[in-house]
């Protein structure tokens, strides 16, 4: 409605400086002569717009141009740390190839080796071994020696009590088993050992990666 009552003032106030400004004498009476006074007609209309002014009907205001936009805050990127070796065919390559040359002589106990099914219980059996010192306790990497073995045995043993994983090549959990000569020896099941065999072969891939290549000779044996 106030849009309609605008557009009708300012056409009533244009037309009406059209037509007084057309106006001129003509023996007493009044005539339409003459041509339409354009100035007068503007000064009519920009009087119609003050108008509208004062009613509330005021100009858009514009920003003023000096006005600046500060830059938004930068924000540093997050630091990452490195994340762990893994196993990878290399690493794991490297580690059998160091426990093969080993010139330490161990064995897999005949219970382990039962609760495992690597043997029928009867004797311990002959294996290669390295092993680690840590904070957290000793940590063994074992390969029984017999013809055609792919088994690997990895074992964390804190005071009296050994948490002992089967594994192999492929680096991937088959089995997982507690001893300990106060609470019984037991076999646990494959998820509720899974973070801790992730942590073994996380210490021995650290390990792997300061041993040579596959494709060169062994330094050192223990």
């Amino acid at each position: 409605m106030k849009i309609r009552r605008i557009r009708t003032l300012m056409i009533s106030a244009y037309l009406t400086a059209m037509l007084a400004s057309s106006l001129a004498p003509v023996r007493g009476d009044v005539a339409l002569a003459g041509a339409i006074d354009s100035a007068a007609a503007r000064q009519a209309l920009q009087s119609a717009i003050a108008e509208l002014n004062v009613g509330g009907w005021a100009p858009p205001v514009t920003a003023p141009a000096n006005v600046t936009v500060p830059p938004a805050a930068s924000v540093p990127a997050p630091v990452i740390p490195p994340a762990d070796p893994v196993i990878s065919q290399e690493l794991m390559a490297r580690l059998i190839k160091r426990t093969l040359a080993s010139k330490k002589e161990a064995v897999i106990i005949a219970q382990l080796c039962a609760a495992f099914d690597l043997c029928d219980g009867t004797g311990d059996i002959p294996a290669k071994q390295v092993s680690t010192t840590e904070p957290d306790g000793k940590h063994f990497f074992s390969m029984p020696i017999r013809e055609g073995s792919q088994d690997i045995i990895i074992a964390l043993k804190r005071t009296d009590v050994t948490f002992v994983y089967l594994t192999d090549k492929s680096g991937k959990l088959r089995a997982a088993m507690i001893l300990d000569p106060v609470a019984g020896d037991r076999m646990i099941p494959n998820e509720q050992a899974a973070e801790k065999f992730k942590a073994e072969l996380r210490l021995f891939a650290k390990l792997a990666q300061d041993l040579p290549p596959t494709g060169t000779e062994v330094a050192g044996n223990s």
